[in-house]
């Protein structure tokens, strides 16, 4: 009677450990392709800050100032859809700040990229 007695809880412990360890697994692999599917995302939201930097650029010097922002965000609609599928322009002014790393009043496509890969909560609505 001890023997059958033990045996069934050893058995039950076996099938406990078993289904833990199952749903460990599951939990890291969800764990790992949402964090794939992050680092999809952010690539299409830097390739579209990419798109954002060309025509906003209107010197031709590979970065953006606010007044350049601004303006592009007035005067072409492809560009204000990109930014509004992001934020409102208050907001990715205010973004436009905090990413300017070195406080130079414009922003390097590095500087982008670094802003917007520290803002992955929801990246696609103005990463905060």
């Amino acid at each position: 009677v001890f023997f059958v007695g033990l045996s069934s809880i050893l058995v039950m412990n076996l099938v406990t450990a078993v289904i833990v360890e199952t749903s460990i697994s599951a939990a890291k692999e969800d764990g790992e392709k949402d964090e794939e599917m992050e680092t999809k995302l952010m690539s299409k939201v830097l390739e579209q800050v990419e798109i954002l930097i060309m025509k906003a650029d209107v010197n031709q010097s590979g970065d953006i100032t606010k007044r350049e922002l601004m303006d592009a965000y007035a005067q072409h609609e492809d560009v204000r859809t990109l930014l509004d599928s992001f934020c409102d322009i208050q907001e990715m002014l205010d973004l436009f700040d905090i990413f300017d790393d070195d406080a130079s009043g414009s922003l390097t496509m590095a500087e982008l990229r670094n802003g917007f890969s520290g803002y992955r909560a929801n990246p696609v609505k103005c990463m905060v």
